[in-house]
C-alpha cells in the first residue's frame, strides 16, 4: 500500500475510534503499526476496492495467555497490551483490536472476512485462544456474527 493511502486508513481510524482522547486505548498512528509489523507482518490486513482504495481493514495481536488475562481483568490497558506484546513476541492468544469498513461497504462481511484472514495468517492455522474487548453496538454486533461463523468463544474483556 502506499503511503498516501496509509496515511488515510490512519486518518479515517482515528477519526472513528479516537484514540488520542483515550489514553487507555492503542494509539492509531505510524509508530503502533510498526510496533504490531514487527510482532508479524500481518497483523494488519486490507480490502481494497477495484482501483487499490483501501475499504476495510482489521488488526490482531498475538500475545501471551499472560497478557490476556491482564487485559481481560482490566490489570493492563489496551495501550500496555501493545507494549507488552511487542516486547515478548509471543504467539499464545490473539487479541481481535479492531475492525473497520468504510460505511458504503458495510453489511458485506468483510470485517468478518478481514478478521478470519488475520487470525489464520498470524497463527497458522494453529487454534489459539481469542479475546476482544467491546465498545460499540456495532462491534457487539461482530462479535456475535463471528463467534457463530467461527464456532468459537471469544473471551471478552470485563466491563
Amino acid at each position: 500500500m502506499n503511503k498516501d493511502a496509509f496515511k488515510k486508513v490512519l486518518k479515517i481510524s482515528e477519526e472513528f475510534f479516537g484514540t488520542e482522547s483515550d489514553p487507555d486505548q492503542m494509539p492509531i498512528t505510524q509508530e503502533s503499526a510498526d510496533k504490531l509489523q514487527s510482532i508479524h507482518p500481518d497483523t494488519i490486513v486490507y480490502k481494497f476496492d477495484e482501483v487499490s482504495n483501501p475499504i476495510g481493514w482489521a488488526v490482531v495481536v498475538p500475545t501471551s495467555l499472560a497478557v490476556m488475562n491482564k487485559f481481560i481483568n482490566k490489570e493492563i490497558t489496551e495501550k500496555d497490551l501493545l507494549d507488552e506484546a511487542t516486547k515478548e513476541k509471543k504467539f499464545e492468544s490473539i487479541y481481535l483490536c479492531a475492525a473497520f469498513v468504510l460505511p458504503k461497504f458495510r453489511r458485506k462481511g468483510y470485517a468478518t472476512e478481514l478478521f478470519k484472514e488475520a487470525i489464520q495468517k498470524v497463527s497458522g492455522g494453529k487454534s489459539f485462544p481469542l479475546y476482544t474487548w467491546i465498545y460499540s453496538l456495532d462491534g457487539q454486533k461482530l462479535v456475535d456474527s463471528f463467534e457463530k461463523k467461527l464456532d468459537r468463544k471469544i473471551v471478552l474483556r470485563k466491563s
